[in-house]
């Protein structure tokens, strides 16, 4: 069993003033995840700082704690953001918890011509969408992640290679690209990958992200899991450009 203290996310006010302070559902959480009086844990509030709070009043409805330590919140060198074309609401869910884990900074679904159309929910948004954060910091906290990842809002395809491009290397994977090895070589800093719905990009969607100049590879594993390209191509990216990682 490990001997890691407990380490929870918090809202990024919870902590002023040398002091955690946690009421209602957030204390109820910190409760049901096993923290309890006396405890040394780890909280992060998305500053880019992990604190050491030792927890001196823990109950359903209350959380308090003094900070006793601060330390950079630690993250992987790359930056990793995920543009995923649109999945049945089971294999979106599953893609948000494993890749935050393999540490994935910012997710986008995308709509394609040819994603899933997701059913809606009664408040008009996609099915399963408001449970998302919950997934992405329950997952982030399991994975020893230091920051949690950034949820955007669905985007069309050719606006997000227009967004994309902007800010650095992207790379699209589909099965007509070339070997995933050739598009890290200059070992870039942050990377955009834009993966298809299972139906795949069309022949439009390709020629209109050549025409821009945007790289075209490969996904390393593929098989009858729609979330494997987008996993696998994450996985291959963090382990040629940070091997010493997968060790640690």
């Amino acid at each position: 069993m490990s001997d890691a203290p407990l380490r929870l996310f918090v809202p990024p006010d919870s902590c002023e003033g040398g002091s955690l302070r946690l009421d209602g559902s957030e204390a109820s959480r910190f409760a049901s995840r096993g923290a309890r009086l006396g405890d040394t844990i780890v909280v992060l509030d998305d500053s880019g700082w992990a604190l050491t709070v030792e927890l001196d009043e823990v109950s359903a409805t209350t959380c308090r704690g003094r900070v006793i330590g601060r330390s950079v919140a630690v993250e992987r060198r790359t930056k990793v953001g995920l543009y995923q074309g649109l999945l049945h609401p089971s294999d979106f869910r599953r893609l948000l918890m494993r890749a935050t884990i393999a540490g994935v900074v910012e997710f986008v679904p995308l709509v394609t011509d040819s994603s899933v159309v997701p059913a809606l929910a009664a408040d008009g948004r996609p099915e399963g969408e408001a449970e998302w954060p919950r997934l992405v910091r329950d997952a982030a906290e399991d994975g020893g992640r230091g920051r949690r990842p950034v949820l955007r809002q669905p985007m069309l395809f050719d606006h997000a290679l227009d967004e994309a491009l902007r800010r650095g290397t992207v790379i699209v994977v589909d099965p007509n690209g070339d070997p995933l090895e050739a598009h890290l070589v200059d070992r870039p800093f942050s990377i955009d990958v834009v993966c298809p719905p299972p139906a795949g990009f069309t022949g439009l969607e390709r020629a209109r992200a050549r025409a821009l100049g945007v790289a075209i590879a490969r996904a390393p594993v593929v098989g009858f899991d729609p979330i494997l390209p987008a996993l696998s191509t994450i996985e291959a990216i963090y382990g040629a450009l940070e091997p010493a990682a997968e060790s640690g």
